[in-house]
């Protein structure tokens, strides 16, 4: 019987993907691609396994594909880069934000630690979640839907450079799109990673360009201002205070709340006589 969610990475022979499956019980399935050399080097450490050579995007496009009628089973699939530091409780807490806020697209966000391209997927101190226009192609989360309606687009960029653009568009403006602090992953590598040395027939700037042209209509560059990242919402944590601090703010509270009551009319009273 298959798990509520799926995990499908591209995988290299300095894979960080054995810990995603540590420090808790795995609510996800994992469908490894791996990219070396070794025979059966981790098959034992997937549900699905497969070895294939090839860039991420073209090779995780041709597994949808070829495994759709399995993939669509699952409420959401997670597409991380294999140098990504995170345990199996995190991720069962990434796909529970997914469900619990209805997300179309996601991702989690980037600790500090970490090697980035982008700074605001850092983690947001006090914040849990931050309903945005924008994720990046190293670690995407797609509910059931939202794949269904992209899949079509991972084959369109060798380099996966310009996707991350291109999907906000051809959402809904009902669908929403979320940097999930409540969970961090470490990066643990510079960007272009083993694959991309693995491939070095990949042209990144080329395949923005050919995207752009696939969709005349949209404009999906990334200078353009309207793609500019943007916070539409934000779910913060409560602070917490010591006893000092909370007996301060039960005070105020107290103070100003029997002030802001003396202005309102009470229950069943006439706003000019209070009788």
């Amino acid at each position: 019987m298959i798990k509520p969610f799926l995990i499908v990475a591209r995988v290299g022979d300095r894979s960080l993907h054995p810990h995603w499956l540590q420090d808790g019980a795995p609510m996800f399935d994992v469908f490894l691609s791996y990219f070396g050399d070794e025979p059966q080097k981790y098959r034992d450490q997937a549900t699905y396994y497969e070895q294939a050579k090839g860039g991420k995007w073209p090779e995780i496009g041709r597994i949808v594909e070829q495994n759709w009628d399995l993939i669509s089973q699952y409420k959401a699939v997670w597409f991380p880069d294999d140098d990504l530091l995170i345990n199996a409780s995190e991720i069962n807490r990434l796909f529970s934000f997914m469900l619990a806020f209805d997300l179309a697209l996601a991702q989690p966000a980037l600790s500090m630690d970490s090697y980035f391209s982008h700074s605001s997927l850092l983690v947001q101190h006090n914040s849990a979640l931050r309903l945005t226009n924008f994720i990046e192609v190293m670690a995407p989360v797609f509910s059931a839907k939202a794949l269904q309606t992209l899949r079509h687009t991972f084959k369109q960029s060798p380099s996966g450079w310009g996707l991350d653009n291109l999907w906000p568009h051809l959402l809904s403006a009902d669908d929403r799109i979320a940097v999930i602090d409540a969970v961090t992953v470490v990066h643990t590598r510079p960007v272009g990673g083993e694959l991309y040395k693995k491939n070095p027939d990949l042209h990144p700037a080329n395949d923005v360009r050919k995207l752009a042209e696939m969709y005349p209509e949209l404009d999906i560059s990334r200078s353009s201002f309207k793609n500019k990242f943007r916070v539409f919402a934000q779910l913060r944590y409560a602070i917490s205070h010591n006893p000092l601090s909370a007996f301060i703010l039960g005070k105020k509270q107290r103070i100003l709340s029997k002030k802001r009551s003396k202005q309102v009319t009470k229950y069943g009273q006439s706003p000019k006589t209070g009788v």
